[in-house]
């Protein structure tokens, strides 16, 4: 792959700070992807087409960008900006003129002043002198949602310091508009500290009054920046942190972890990230970038597509739990919270997670085999190559089961292929993977595409 300088997370790299982290995984999957590359090379020498069906932060749509012409369709809108950003980068000037425009913006001034008080709580809890009474730690980060307080969703019990500091922001935000603060709202307190919301806040107000055809780029920089901040276990949306164990004890080094990601300064990393998609590697390949659900794109796919690689999400975890702050954010469209029912009442969940949010049939053990069968089914009809990717899993360590298993999916294939192959890197694997009695190295089971076409 002809790409000048070293590959860092999927783009050209820059001077990145070792603790940032990313949404793009090209940094630890880099031989999955050689492996993918290697197996589609083999199959269409000719370099026609390829179609990343769940394209997702855009790995595998980045890598085969420079040779060959790329689809890239997921039903999540993030993916989409994200997936853009990487296969029609903008130029350099967008990113002074834009930078430029940050240093000089009302809004941060503004918007530090209305959330001054949750700001300054905030702070004395992490760096302060509150950080050295960890109930008030852990009651600030079981409690700190403006969300949750604003809908008035079981505050009885708040520490008076943080009633005093909701009810004043309360007062504050009264002279915006009703449309304004969708990170500090959802997100503040609980997944960013507020001081980071609030920046995160006055970039998004800024991307929205610029010419519309540059705002989903400079949006791409944005979720980059949430991702590498988000203060979770796994860097995600799933759900906030636990600050207690399972006794009820506030955990140990849990105030170090706040100070680690809620002390990263956002402009800096959001300049970090324009810099970088700006960087970026192009070529005039006719990529597309499509939010569409599968069967829609599937259907509309064009001649010059050769191959469709998928990687679905196929265990019960429904991977709209990890992205939907990225969604919310991209979408900037102050969705309902869902709600769940704790103790016999219905609350908000608590990962403030969107109503309605995309729930993948993959992902339900009830509706995956049929979604599955369609994908079987459109792909033969449009007579391309079907690479599905597989990540086998060891029953006798606890690992989620997928919702089909390769075996029937092997078998699913066949009705509609007459060629099906499974490898992994570096050797054939055959169906029997999930088998509890066959211990195969975790080097040998981390990936596994299923080839599937007519010959």
């Amino acid at each position: 792959m002809a790409v000048i300088g070293k590959i860092e997370n999927g783009i050209v790299a820059l001077n990145k700070p070792k603790s940032f982290r990313t949404i793009h995984y090209l940094g630890s999957k880099l031989r999955v992807l050689e492996f993918i590359k290697k197996v589609v090379d083999e199959l269409d020498p000719n370099r026609n087409g390829i179609c990343d069906l769940f394209s997702g932060a855009g790995s595998v749509s980045q890598y085969f960008s420079l040779e060959r012409k790329v689809v890239a369709v997921d039903i999540q809108n993030y993916s989409n900006i994200i997936c853009s950003a990487l296969l029609f980068p903008e130029e350099s000037s967008l990113v002074n003129s834009f930078v430029e425009r940050m240093n000089n913006s009302k809004f941060i001034v503004e918007y530090q002043k209305a959330f001054q008080p949750l700001i300054i709580l905030e702070d004395s809890i992490i760096n302060g002198e509150l950080g050295t009474n960890l109930e008030a730690v852990c009651h600030f980060l079981e409690n700190g949602s403006l969300y949750s307080y604003l809908s008035k969703d079981g505050n009885n019990d708040l520490r008076s310091e943080l009633r005093e500091a909701f009810d004043r922001v309360e007062e504050n935000l009264k002279s915006f508009g009703g449309n304004s603060f969708i990170a500090s709202k959802y997100f503040g307190g609980i997944y960013f500290s507020y001081k980071q919301s609030v920046l995160l806040d006055a970039i998004i107000t800024e991307i929205g009054n610029t010419n519309i055809k540059h705002q989903s780029f400079l949006l791409a920089a944005l979720l980059s920046t949430a991702s590498d901040i988000v203060n979770t276990v796994g860097k995600q949306f799933a759900q906030p942190i636990r600050p207690r164990n399972k006794n009820g004890l506030p955990k140990k080094g849990i105030v170090k972890q706040l100070r680690k990601d809620r002390n990263i300064d956002v402009f800096d990393l959001y300049k970090y990230w324009l810099h970088k998609y700006t960087s970026n590697q192009f070529a005039e390949n006719g990529h597309q970038v499509l939010r569409a659900d599968f069967k829609e794109a599937l259907t509309n796919l064009s001649d010059d597509i050769r191959i469709v690689y998928a990687d679905p999400p196929y265990t019960r975890d429904h991977y709209s739990r990890f992205y939907h702050g990225l969604e919310t954010l991209s979408l900037r469209d102050f969705p309902t919270v869902s709600k769940t029912k704790i103790g016999g009442k219905e609350r908000l969940s608590r990962g403030l997670y969107r109503e309605n949010r995309e729930q993948s049939d993959f992902c339900i053990r009830s509706k995956a085999p049929k979604a599955f069968e369609e994908l079987f089914k459109l792909v033969s009809e449009k007579n391309k190559i079907l690479l599905l990717s597989y990540s086998p899993y060891d029953k006798l360590k606890g690992a989620h089961p997928r919702v089909v298993e390769i075996e029937t999916l092997e078998k699913m294939a066949r009705v509609y292929f007459d060629f099906v192959e499974i490898r992994s890197i570096g050797k054939l694997v055959h169906s029997k993977l999930n088998r509890a009695d066959l211990h195969l190295e975790a080097e040998e089971s981390a990936e596994v595409l299923i080839i599937c076409q007519n010959r």
